[in-house]
C-alpha cells in the first residue's frame, strides 16, 4: 500500500502552540505570549502558504501536491530552513545575550517557542521526516510512530495528542481568565474532542 494514501485529515499545528504557551505564556506579558504563540506556528507557516497557492492559482491536485510537489528540492529546503534546530538555537543564544532588552527577551520566547514546536515534531513523522538539523547536516529521523500516518499508528499518536492538548488548555484556562481567551480555548477543546469522534468512526468504517 502506497503510505502516502493513509493520510488523515488532522493538522496538529495548534497542539504546537498549545503546548508551547501552555510552558512560555504569563499573564499580563501580552508582547512575550504573542511572540511564544509566532515562534510556535513559523514552522509551518510555510505549508499554509505554499499549499493555498498551489491548490487555489496553479491549480494544483492534492495528489500531486502531497506525492509530488512536497518532497521537491524547492519546498523541502522551504520547510528544512523555518524547522532547523541550529538555526532557532543561535536565535535562542543571541535572544538570552540581548535579554535584559526588549528586543532580546521576545528573540529568546521567539526562538524557544520553535524549538518545542521541533521537539513536539521529532518524534511524529515518519516517511515524511524533516532535516530539523539542517544546514549542518541532512539526516532526517524516521520515527516508527506518525501523526497521520494509520500505517504508523497515528489513531492512537493522535489519541494522546489529544489528551496533552486538552491538558494545556486547562493550564491555559487558569493562567487566562478573559472571556476572549477562555472562548477560543473552549473552541479548540471542541474542536480535540470532535477529531477524535472523527477518526475513531473513521477507524470503524476501515475496519468494517
Amino acid at each position: 500500500m502506497d503510505w502516502r494514501a493513509s493520510r488523515t485529515a488532522e493538522v496538529n499545528s495548534p497542539t504546537h502552540s498549545l503546548i508551547a504557551l501552555a510552558l512560555l505564556s504569563k499573564r499580563g506579558q501580552t508582547k512575550r505570549n504573542w511572540a511564544v504563540l509566532i515562534g510556535s506556528i513559523i514552522p509551518d507557516i510555510i505549508i499554509y502558504i505554499w499549499a493555498p497557492y498551489q491548490s487555489l492559482v496553479n491549480g494544483v491536485s492534492g495528489a500531486q501536491m502531497w506525492d509530488k510537489l512536497y518532497f521537491e528540492p524547492p519546498m523541502q529546503t522551504a520547510i528544512a530552513l523555518v524547522n532547523s534546530i541550529p538555526i532557532y538555537a543561535a536565535l535562542a543564544f543571541a535572544g538570552w545575550m540581548g535579554r535584559r532588552k526588549l528586543w532580546g527577551k521576545l528573540l529568546l520566547f521567539f526562538a524557544l517557542a520553535a524549538l518545542i514546536h521541533m521537539e513536539t515534531d521529532l518524534p511524529v513523522h515518519g516517511h515524511d521526516a524533516y532535516r530539523h538539523f539542517w544546514p549542518l547536516s541532512d539526516w532526517r529521523f524516521h520515527s516508527p510512530i506518525s501523526y497521520w500516518e494509520r500505517d504508523l499508528h497515528s489513531t492512537w499518536v493522535s489519541l494522546v495528542e489529544a489528551v496533552i492538548a486538552l491538558a494545556c488548555i486547562i493550564i491555559l484556562w487558569r493562567r487566562f481568565p478573559k472571556l476572549w481567551a477562555r472562548t477560543i480555548l473552549s473552541l479548540l477543546a471542541l474542536f480535540y474532542v470532535a477529531m477524535q469522534l472523527v477518526l475513531r468512526l473513521a477507524a470503524i468504517d476501515i475496519g468494517s
